[in-house]
């Protein structure tokens, strides 16, 4: 059995090619989990707990360390005691940890630890999508593991 290290990773979010991260878009007060139409995807830290994962913020910038919480239906970044977490689940509907993915890229689903699956809604006139809770329209992600067996930052000997 792989301890919750072991099943944790760093990877990237792809929708249709375009990199997932956080973003500002005017309506929303703080910046969105979203389909950024230039630049490159955040790193995430995928942290596995019980076969589900928090996910929290590697890419260098104001975000750096912060997880990804809700805002409504919104996702966003927050402090990990107010994080959300997700599961990865396959397109049968199962669960999934790093032990399943067998390939540094995979078509997979997110859901919520409420079971709500993680969607999109387009923005026309800025173009791109933003990701929330059982939003308009069903989408794939694209996951490109970058790192296996990740620690946390703060205990880079855990086992």
């Amino acid at each position: 059995m792989s301890s919750n290290r072991q099943k944790s990773f760093l990877a990237t979010l792809s929708l249709s090619t375009k990199p997932i991260g956080l973003i500002s878009h005017p309506g929303n007060t703080v910046s969105v989990l979203s389909q950024k139409l230039t630049g490159e995807a955040d790193i995430f830290y995928f942290r596995c707990t019980d076969d589900a994962y928090t996910l929290y913020i590697r890419s260098q910038g104001d975000y750096f360390g912060k997880a990804i919480g809700r805002s409504g239906n919104f996702f966003t970044y927050s402090e990990p005691h107010d994080s959300e977490t997700f599961k990865i689940v396959n397109k049968e509907g199962e669960t999934l940890t790093l032990d399943e993915l067998n390939t540094d890229n995979e078509k997979v689903y997110l859901r919520t630890r409420s079971d709500e699956r993680v969607n999109a809604e387009f923005i026309f006139l800025e173009g791109g999508a933003r990701l929330l809770a059982n939003g308009q329209v069903n989408i794939t992600l694209d996951l490109n593991i970058i790192e296996r067996d990740t620690p946390y930052l703060s205990d880079p000997d855990e086992i």
